[in-house]
């Protein structure tokens, strides 16, 4: 399957760009903060190591596809802003950014353990992020309603 992948990865590269290009995102900080997920992952395991942790090749590749997988965050954003014809690119780029910021909180965190040989307290910036943008696009969603529906009230 590996093998599979490595021979059409070239047109996988393609079929990302050409999507990151329709929905007018910057492909530049798409790879910068997909580099930098790499190299989260690649020092999470180090950390591990340094740890003496369980390492589980499961967990490796679970992490990363959950880190991968926060990629979709900025792309369903941008997909909203194309279907709703409204210019969201400020706010997904503003996504990005606060993602690549979080990524290279979770490195220092992972230089810091590996360094120090203990277990640093990681501050889940992640996770307050996605909290955030899910409270955004939610108030967002009823400023919209109330707009349709002026009875509609916002509190609801």
């Amino acid at each position: 399957m590996v093998q599979k992948i490595s021979e059409y990865l070239n047109e996988i590269k393609l079929l990302l760009y050409g999507i990151f290009m329709y929905l007018d995102m910057d492909t530049g900080i798409v790879k910068v903060l997909f580099y930098l997920m790499v190299m989260d992952t690649f020092l999470g395991v180090i950390k591990t190591i340094v740890l003496n942790d369980q390492f589980s090749f499961k967990k490796l590749v679970l992490g990363f596809v959950s880190k991968l997988a926060v990629l979709l965050i900025p792309t369903a954003l941008a997909l909203m802003s194309k279907g709703l014809n409204y210019n969201f690119k400020w706010f997904v780029t503003i996504v990005m950014d606060l993602l690549i910021v979080s990524d290279g909180i979770s490195i220092i965190s992972n230089i810091i353990a590996i360094k120090t040989k203990k277990e640093v307290e990681n501050f889940d910036a992640m996770t307050l992020t996605l909290k955030a943008i899910r409270t955004g696009l939610i108030q967002l969603f009823k400023r919209l309603l109330v707009t349709f529906d002026p009875k509609y009230h916002v509190d609801k």
